[in-house]
């Protein structure tokens, strides 16, 4: 939701927030570099199925799942791989293609983000094949609970906008582990629904019908 969570669905969301956040932090690490490394070779077998050629992704932070195996695979497989610089004084990102790993510096809230001098922003109309996003809980009806920013919200108003100068729209996928999947994610209308979630076990797609990952209730 872009405009802020009230209400009791705001409570319900940071409940859950505060208990996934447990949940995820408390994986230990040699099952959390092992989860990461599996469900980042089902991503790299979905966007090669998918005929992707270019991904938005997060670069990993704190225990967020590890991206990197499928960052290095994209780069091998000649997939352009972009990642989001984030503004905090509006909640929006801009997307910058990211070559090297030595292009990245720390940016907002402590997370690496691409160093503008290295990498300059993509223009507005831009728009990736995927976008591949972080999460504290998903659900298999497409349901994504994120940290309460909104930027991804954002992202996808931009990118769905009707009427807008935008031909095509991106695949909008969640990556996290399978204990991160609930049976529901508190969800309003305004929320984007995932089209896609990858986890260790694999690739789950739902939403098909949706051009733009919005999904009628």
């Amino acid at each position: 939701m872009v405009n802020g969570e009230n209400g009791a669905m705001g409570q319900q969301k940071t409940r859950l927030r505060s208990r996934m956040s447990g949940i995820r932090g408390g994986i230990p690490q040699d099952r959390h570099r092992s989860m990461s490394a599996q469900a980042c070779i089902h991503a790299a077998a979905w966007l090669m199925k998918e005929q992707i050629r270019s991904m938005l992704i997060y670069v990993p932070f704190r225990s967020e799942l590890d991206t990197r195996p499928l960052v290095e695979e994209a780069w091998r497989a000649g997939i352009e791989v972009y990642v989001p610089r984030c503004f905090q004084e509006n909640r929006s990102m801009t997307l910058h293609r990211l070559k090297r790993w030595d292009e990245l510096q720390s940016g907002a809230y402590g997370i690496m983000e691409p160093d503008p001098l290295h990498s300059p922003a993509e223009p507005d109309a831009f728009v990736p094949g995927a976008v591949i996003m972080p999460g504290l809980a998903f659900d298999m009806h497409g349901g994504r609970l994120g940290y309460g920013g909104g930027y991804y919200d954002r992202l996808h108003e931009r990118f769905s906008a009707k009427g807008g100068k935008w031909s095509k729209r991106p695949k909008w996928a969640g990556i996290g582990f399978g204990e991160q999947v609930v049976e529901r994610v508190p969800m309003e209308r305004t929320d984007a629904r995932l089209q896609v979630l990858i986890t260790e076990q694999g690739v789950h797609e739902m939403n098909g019908e949706a051009e733009d990952g919005t999904d009628a209730f």
